[in-house]
């Protein structure tokens, strides 16, 4: 860091070409900046692509929550195959279409209904 007494000598060694550059380089860089940057918002890509973003990210958030609702209702079904033998004798029958030992299925086709 150049301390008081060096920096006059600094600013004098610059000459006007260097002064110039010190002052128009930001200078360019703001306008640069205070130019492009509109551009860039209001072109067909700017908000609308942002508000497409914003879309896309609450349909996955939606997509996320109803995941994790599924997510739940997995975990109840194996807390409850894990403590209640009446459950699991319940899919047995429901899904998986088993009968008791001394129990008798009676099929009757559905056309012969009176």
């Amino acid at each position: 860091m150049l301390t008081a007494p060096f920096a006059g000598r600094y600013e004098t060694s610059m000459g006007p070409l260097g002064r110039f550059a010190k002052i128009a380089v930001p200078t360019a860089l703001l306008l640069s900046a205070a130019i492009f940057v509109p551009i860039k918002l209001f072109d067909a890509r700017g908000f609308e692509r942002v508000e497409k973003l914003r879309r896309e990210r609450d349909k996955l958030e939606e997509t996320n929550r109803a995941i994790e609702r599924e997510n739940e209702s997995l975990r109840a079904q194996i807390r409850a195959f894990h403590v209640d033998p009446e459950h699991i004798e319940k899919v047995a029958r429901d899904e998986l279409g088993m009968v008791g030992p001394d129990e008798i299925i009676y099929q009757f086709p559905e056309g012969d209904a009176p």
